[in-house]
């Protein structure tokens, strides 16, 4: 089942469903939406789900298909990854492998990998030829915004004229990071950050990890799964802390130096994602206990300081503080200059302090 496959996203994979079962099923699907949402494990689903023996409502996991599909030995499914100059067919095979093990915590490409044109290439001989088994010609191309200019170019072909029975599927961080004309030829699935009960939930399934510690890192991590998988390998006491003193920073440290420190944190976007998710948790326990609930904060055993940063910034305060800390979010999903944006969340909070 989809909801099996995918966390949270109800209405997508409920959408999934339906076009899976459709007798009119899009020759081509776009999924975008921000890093650790799902697009990867949707995308596998949606592709592996056309190839079930039990019907198209997901994977049944034991039916012949299934199994081909789930170690990608389906001669007519294909999943295409950016690859390096360097990349050996050895090392992309294991990387197709691990990445249908785990769709939420593969490794990313490389900086300067790419979909080269050869790719693209070999994809459009694969579909021209239709399937092996007489049903589905599916690819998935994930980053798909790793296209190079050629490339892309080419893949426009296959999608102004597709095959019969064919199913092209791409995902990329947003619709703007890809050449409209292949935009406009797909039909869109758009992925928003998954909630804080389902993060949480999720994370409660692993080995290892308590509710206590699982919420906190859902309320962390920002909606994205790959970051929240990350945060349970290292010290959740120690990330919360770190949050509190981001925001003790921005509120209190002499300019020069926050200035520097604000400098290095850019040079490190997991980082300062985790540290703008830490502070987010401490805005909300401001909130929380403002309103009379100390029983739901994250930070019980540190009182005092919630009620600090509540004198230094109001209720007010908070509020525009963590609209300003969703929008260096998005920011960071557009690639815009990350020091730019974590100065303007400083000139934010010092413009709201008491």
């Amino acid at each position: 089942m989809f909801n099996q496959a995918v966390v949270g996203q109800k209405r997508i994979t409920e959408r999934l469903e339906r076009m899976a079962q459709s007798a009119t099923l899009p020759h081509a699907l776009l999924f975008t939406g921000p890093e650790g949402t799902g697009k990867t494990a949707a995308a596998l689903e949606m592709a592996r789900s056309l190839y079930c023996d039990q019907g198209n409502e997901g994977c049944c996991e034991d039916c012949r298909g299934c199994r081909k599909t789930a170690g990608l030995n389906h001669p007519d499914m294909t999943l295409l990854f950016p690859l390096s100059r360097q990349s050996s067919p050895e090392l992309e095979r294991e990387t197709l492998v691990r990445i249908a093990e785990d769709p939420y915590g593969y490794p990313l490409p490389a900086d300067h990998a790419t979909h080269s044109i050869g790719q693209i290439r070999t994809l459009q001989k694969q579909f021209a030829y239709g399937a092996f088994e007489g049903g589905w010609r599916v690819a998935v191309i994930m980053h798909a915004d790793r296209m190079r200019v050629e490339a892309a170019n080419a893949l426009l072909k296959t999608l102004e004229e597709p095959p019969s029975r064919s199913l092209l599927i791409l995902t990329a961080s947003a619709q703007d990071a890809l050449l409209p004309t292949i935009v406009s030829r797909c039909q869109w699935v758009v992925f928003s950050p998954v909630s804080i009960d389902d993060a949480a939930r999720m994370l409660s399934n692993g080995p290892g990890i308590d509710a206590e510690a699982a919420m906190s890192i859902a309320r962390t991590c920002g909606g994205n799964l790959r970051r929240a998988r990350e945060m349970v390998d290292h010290e959740v006491d120690g990330l919360q802390d770190r949050g509190y003193r981001f925001l003790a920073a921005l509120l209190w440290d002499e300019d020069p130096r926050i200035h520097a420190a604000l400098e290095k944190l850019a040079a490190d976007r997991d980082e300062a994602l985790q540290l703008i998710g830490g502070a987010e948790t401490w805005l909300r326990d401001v909130l929380l206990l403002h309103h009379g609930d100390p029983g739901s904060v994250t930070h019980g055993g540190r009182v005092d300081d919630i009620r600090r940063l509540s004198r230094a910034l109001g209720l007010e305060g908070v509020r525009r503080t963590a609209e300003k800390i969703e929008s260096l979010r998005e920011m960071n999903r557009r690639n815009v200059n990350l020091y730019v944006g974590l100065v303007s969340l400083w000139q934010e909070v010092r413009s709201v302090a008491n």
